[in-house]
This record gives C-alpha cells, sequence and structure tokens, in this order.
C-alpha cells in the first residue's frame, strides 16, 4: 500500500472535524501537539492503493503566527510539508474563508478546496460554479455536505487523483507590480542558499511581511544579512508607494483575488434575495438585549437538572453495584490484607471515580448539542462583557460553568479558547469553582453548626469560589500574562440541527479522556492513601476497646459490635501512618480552629471530596447521618461556628482532587503551574480560613 499524509484546514466551524470524523470514524487518536495543550487529532483511511493518514489541524483563519494554532497550521503545512492540504471552507461565507486559501496557495503546497455546508448554500439561494472555481484555482474544489456524509466519495477520488498526478503549474495570488517585484528581488537573493524546507515564493513573502519567526529561524544561514538587506529596502519602498504597511497591502490584495473569484464563480438566485435569514430570525430573540440572559440561565438551569438528576439516577446505580461488588468480594475471600486493599482500596477508589461517569456523559453530550447547534458561540457573546472582569474571553464561562458540576471536564472544556493564556488562566482558575463533591460537606458541617442560616452559608461559599476567582484571574493577568494575550474574532456561526453520529463522537471522544487519564490516577491515590491508613497494624487497642469487648462478651449487641470495629478502625487510623502524618501537620491547622481528625479528612479528601465526610464520621466514632452526635464531639474537641466556618473556606479553595491536578498537569501541560495551582490553593485557602476564624472570634 502506498502512504499519503493529508493535512485538513478550515476556519472554525467550518465542518472540518465533521468531515475528519466521517472519513476516520474509529480510526483515530487524540493527543497533545509537543509543547503545547492544543489537541492533535490524527486518523487513517484505506482507500485504493493507498493508506491515508490525516491530520485535524487546529482550527484558523489565517497562517499569520499570531497564536499558537496558527504556529501549528502555519509549521505543519511549511515544515512537513503534507502530501496534500485538505482545505475545508464554509460554502456560505467564501470571501471570510479564502483568505486562508490565499496563504495556502503562497506555501506551494498541492491542496483540494472542500467546500462544505453545500446545502446552506443552496438555501440560501446561491449558486456556485465548481468547475469554473477549479480552473480558475488550478486546483480540484470539490462540494460537500459533512454533516449528510454527502460528498466523501468524490473527495476521496479527488485526493487519489491529486496524488497519482505530477506536480503542474500552480496558481499564484497576483499581488500588484511593486510587490511582485519585492519578491522576485527577494527570490534572487535566496537563489543557491535557500534553506531546503521553505518555497522561495512564500518566504519571500513572509520576509516582505517581517515575520519575526521565519526572521529568526533563518538566522543560521550565512547569506541572512543580504536577504534581510533587500527586504528592508524593499519594504521601505512599499511604504513610501502605498503608505501603510506591507502586511495591510498584502491582505488588501489577496481580498482582490478573492472577490474576483467570487464575481466569477457565484450567481444570487433573483427568487431568494429577500428571503429571510432564519440564523438571524432566531438571534434577534437568542441575542436579544433584554430576553438573551434569561434564557441562557434558563438553558443553564435545565442542563445542570438534567446532568445531576438524570445522572444521580445512574450513579447510585454504579454506586450500588460497586458495594455489591465490594460486599461479594468481602464474602468470597479470606480475610487479609489483599482483601481489605480490594474493598476499601481499589474498588473504594475506582468506584468513587466511575460514579461521575454518568454526569459526565449527560453533561458532554448537552454541551456537545449546543456547540454543534451553534449555540455555544452565543453563549460566549453573551457572557463576554461579563468575564472581562476576569481579563478572560467569554467562553471562559463555559468551562467554569461545567465546573460548578465537576472541576475536571471542567478544566477539559478550556480547550475550546483560542488563546493559550486565557486557556491557561481558566484552566488555573477553575479549581475554585464549588464542584457537586464539595457539597457533602458543604451540608454536612453547615447543617450542624450553622442551621436555618446553611442555605445562606453554603451560597455563600459558592459566591466566595467566584471571587476567588476573579482575583486569581486579575492576578495572573497582571504578573504572569499581562503582554501575552492576542485577541480574536468570537464568530457566531449559522445555526445547524447536530447529527447522532457527531454527537455520540464527541461525548465519548471527552468521556473516554476523563476515564484514561483521571481512571489512573485515582487509582494510584486510593492505593496510596490506604496502605498509609492501614499499615503499621494496630494489635494493642485502648483500654475503652477492651472494655467495650467485655461488655460484649457478657451481653452481646449488634450496635455494641459495630461501636467496637468504629472504635478499632479509629484507634487503627490515629496509630497508622496517615495518623501520625495528621499529628505531625496539627500544628499547621491549630490557626485555622480544627485539629488532626480534620486534618487526616483533609487529606483524604484529595483522592475525592466526598471521602472528607466519610473519614470525619469514622475519625469521630459516629454515622454520617448521626450529625448531632457528631456535633457534640466535635465541638467537644475544640470545633466552634467560627471555626467550622473556617472549615468550610478551607475545603472551598485548599487542594483540589487528584483528579483535578491531573486534569491542570494535562492542560497546562506544565509541571510548574500546575505546582503553582496547588500551593496557591493551599496559601489562599489558609488566608482566607485563618481570617474567618480570627475575625469571627472577635465578632462572635
Amino acid at each position: 500500500m502506498k502512504k499519503a499524509r493529508i493535512a485538513l484546514v478550515g476556519n472554525p466551524n467550518c465542518g472540518k472535524t465533521t468531515l475528519f470524523n466521517l472519513l476516520t470514524g474509529s480510526r483515530q487518536h487524540v493527543g497533545n501537539w509537543p509543547g503545547v495543550t492544543v489537541e492533535k487529532k490524527e486518523g487513517s483511511l484505506s482507500y485504493e492503493d493507498y493508506d491515508i493518514e490525516f491530520i485535524d489541524l487546529p482550527g484558523t483563519y489565517s497562517l499569520s503566527p499570531n497564536s499558537i494554532e496558527e504556529k501549528i497550521t502555519r509549521n505543519f503545512i511549511v515544515d512537513e510539508k503534507p502530501d496534500i492540504v485538505l482545505n475545508v471552507i464554509d460554502g456560505t461565507t467564501l470571501e471570510r474563508s479564502m483568505y486562508l486559501t490565499t496563504q495556502i496557495i503562497d506555501t506551494g503546497v498541492p491542496f483540494i478546496l472542500a467546500v462544505n455546508m453545500y446545502d446552506e448554500v443552496m438555501n440560501k439561494g446561491l449558486d456556485i460554479d465548481l468547475a469554473k472555481m477549479e480552473i480558475l484555482l488550478k486546483a480540484p474544489v470539490v462540494m460537500l455536505i459533512a454533516s449528510r456524509e454527502e460528498g466523501a466519495v468524490p473527495l476521496l477520488k479527488a485526493i487519489i487523483k491529486t496524488l497519482g498526478e505530477h506536480p503542474s503549474k500552480k496558481i499564484m495570488v497576483n499581488y500588484g507590480e511593486e510587490i511582485e517585484q519585492a519578491i522576485s528581488d527577494i527570490m534572487c537573493s535566496l537563489a543557491g542558499s535557500l534553506p531546503e524546507l521553505y518555497d522561495p515564493r512564500w518566504l519571500a513573502i513572509q520576509m516582505i511581511q517581517q515575520d519575526r519567526d521565519i526572521i529568526e529561524s533563518s538566522h543560521k544561514n550565512g547569506r541572512f544579512e543580504a536577504w534581510e538587506a533587500i527586504a528592508e529596502k524593499h519594504v521601505a519602498g512599499l511604504r513610501a508607494v502605498y503608505k501603510e504597511d506591507p502586511d495591510d497591502i498584502l491582505s488588501e490584495k489577496r481580498y482582490g483575488f478573492i472577490l474576483g473569484i467570487i464575481r466569477e464563480c457565484v450567481r444570487v438566485r433573483k427568487t431568494t434575495l429577500h428571503k429571510i435569514d432564519i440564523t438571524e430570525a432566531i438571534d434577534t430573540v437568542l441575542l436579544n438585549k433584554y430576553l438573551s440572559f434569561p434564557i441562557f440561565a434558563l438553558i443553564l438551569w435545565l442542563t445542570f437538572q438534567m446532568t445531576f438528576l438524570a445522572g444521580g439516577f445512574f450513579s447510585y446505580w454504579i454506586t450500588r453495584g460497586t458495594m455489591m461488588l465490594s460486599t461479594f468480594i468481602h464474602q468470597m475471600m479470606p480475610s487479609g490484607m489483599l482483601k481489605d486493599l480490594m474493598t476499601d482500596g481499589i474498588i473504594s477508589g475506582v468506584g468513587s471515580v466511575l460514579a461521575f461517569l454518568p454526569q459526565i456523559i449527560i453533561l458532554f453530550l448537552i454541551v456537545a448539542i449546543l456547540e454543534d447547534s451553534g449555540y455555544m458561540a452565543r453563549v460566549a457573546f453573551i457572557m463576554d462583557r461579563m468575564m472581562h472582569l476576569l481579563g478572560v474571553h467569554g467562553k471562559s464561562f463555559i468551562s467554569l460553568f461545567m465546573g460548578v458540576g465537576c472541576n475536571v471536564p471542567g478544566i477539559m472544556a478550556a480547550r475550546t479558547l483560542e488563546n493559550d493564556d486565557d486557556r491557561k488562566v481558566t484552566v488555573l482558575i477553575n479549581p475554585f469553582m464549588s464542584c457537586s463533591a464539595r457539597l457533602p460537606i458543604y451540608i454536612l458541617i453547615a447543617g450542624m453548626f450553622f442551621g436555618k442560616a446553611a442555605g445562606t452559608v453554603i451560597f455563600s461559599l459558592y459566591f466566595l469560589g467566584i471571587l476567588v476567582a476573579i482575583g486569581t484571574a486579575k492576578f495572573l493577568k497582571i504578573f504572569f500574562f499581562r503582554n501575552k494575550s492576542v485577541p480574536f474574532v468570537m464568530e457566531l456561526p449559522p445555526y445547524r440541527t447536530p447529527t447522532l453520529k457527531s454527537l455520540l463522537i464527541h461525548m465519548w471522544e471527552r468521556s473516554s479522556q476523563f476515564l484514561q487519564k483521571m481512571g489512573g490516577v485515582i487509582l494510584v491515590g486510593s492505593i496510596l492513601i490506604w496502605v498509609l491508613g492501614y499499615f503499621p497494624r494496630t494489635t494493642a487497642f485502648s483500654d475503652r476497646v477492651s472494655d467495650m469487648e467485655r461488655v460484649a462478651a457478657v451481653t452481646p449487641s449488634v450496635a455494641l459490635y459495630d461501636k467496637i470495629d468504629a472504635a478499632k478502625s479509629a484507634e487503627q487510623i490515629e496509630n497508622s501512618y496517615i495518623g501520625s502524618i495528621g499529628k505531625w501537620i496539627e500544628p499547621f491547622f491549630k490557626p485555622l480552629g480544627f485539629g488532626w481528625k480534620e486534618g487526616v479528612a483533609l487529606m483524604t479528601g484529595v483522592i475525592g471530596k466526598e471521602i472528607v465526610v466519610s473519614t470525619i464520621s469514622v475519625l469521630y466514632e459516629t454515622g454520617e447521618n448521626n450529625s448531632s452526635v457528631l456535633r457534640s464531639k466535635m465541638t467537644a474537641e475544640g470545633m466552634t461556628v467560627t471555626s467550622a466556618l473556617g472549615f468550610l473556606v478551607f475545603v472551598l479553595l485548599y487542594i483540589p482532587c487528584l483528579a483535578t491536578i491531573s486534569a491542570v498537569l494535562r492542560e497546562t501541560n506544565s509541571i510548574k503551574w500546575t505546582i503553582f495551582s496547588v500551593f496557591y490553593g493551599i496559601g489562599i485557602g489558609y488566608l482566607l480560613g485563618f481570617a474567618v476564624n480570627y475575625f469571627g472570634k472577635l465578632l462572635y
């Protein structure tokens, strides 16, 4: 089989990824581009005599190296030299979409133009003469409706035909007499000393545009100074003639080229000139000055309800299933360390992650529907002004909203942000959103110490998380990402009906990544916490346990045996390595108003915040639902109303769970920022927790 490599390139929302999924199906894998967090998608397809590898490059509007996506796309085309660049464009927005096409033409790499969304082209009353466009571009032009799986076969035939042809005369964008003369002079100076990677015409154009990346990469060449001198001479001449920067001149010429193609190849049917655009009609309601936010709030509420009500139903049965499995193993396996590891370590730890899966799947399904329909772009538009308070883009709100359900998918949702700095800031502030796993802790502690005011306290914690996120975003933007943000267009694509296949692919892609990346971390972490709590084994228990055992020998009671087991478990944990660590770190928590038991619970909460509640119950030898007894015992050991509030503030802000830490590491691709996230959370949590406890004592 012959091998070929095809690069898929196009604007965001042009249907490029839908086409990629159509061509490659399940034969694809997702990773990250080296050194950055932008997704790298590769897939394969066998057709006729070729084994074709498709690379789905990031969506971008141009090849100007202003953003990571643009750099990745430009560098792959220029450096890797794919056999064909498959340029997917939205047929309803030719003028905007083909700007990227003109830059692909400049690279000199063979290309195919795939005019997608042709059903919408026809609905708008546009007739595109594809045959004439093919002649003018001197490249294959294919009609596609990727969402309906139409046009894939003609596209594949065009790919095979192009692969089998010898390179012929290529189309060139004519930039006018003065610029073409400059290009010609620079190309002459490059002759005989040109870096092998670069097409001479493309390199000359980049030097006229003063592309710093290309200029810096050319410094190693001995004749670079001669190239630069000639380029600077022509740039100065062009500025004198046109009274503007050469980059702007080139852009104008490219748009002139595009408009010429459109005039020759596109006709508008008179019968549809006054047809009402359905997208504009819907946007008059959804983007209405007064209705947009209430409608969006309603959609958020419905999303939240569906995710956690429907997901909660399935989570309940997953939890029941893990409990049944644990009980089965407990009954079938002989007593010993292996059984305890299986039931209390592996099944308990991994089961807590599996319980999240239904919510993750439902949430990603809803988000996929909102994305594919075109509404999610409107969400970013609606929230953009508000999100600028954080110093980030409106799309960050989507990530933060998802973080309220679970920080992990919220952090993963930051991938939709085009700018790398905005993406990192959004990832780093997401852990301050109160995830659903923290809610049981809020309910337990607030219910015990604040009574009827518990609801107000819980609401205040959610609001405090938002305030800390805003302050952190401002801090990061001022000190770390001050001059790095690049503005970008927030496109509002037309509304479309999502296809079931596309929704399922998107949903499974993200959900499977959640399991693969987070499951391993949780498994290792659960085993580690179990080992620390299991060793060393306590053989001699306190006199109190001995007294209870003597009473049980005389008057056996199930309740008493349960109490003995709980007491032994508490003493085992207290005397174990994790108990020793808890005693060691107790001075750290004293200023916050609570002791080593709460400290140990917070440590186990790094695995999953739900574990905090059960750990507290075990350490205080009481059931989770016996709140009155639990409060009396916690109060007896020094917990007050103010220290309880400080504890809740610390729970909100301190180290996120291991799954979230892993997500931060994956999405920032930086150990430095992951460590920053952990210690910044501890620091801000400690500071605010101490302030609440200290000033609370003065006021309460």
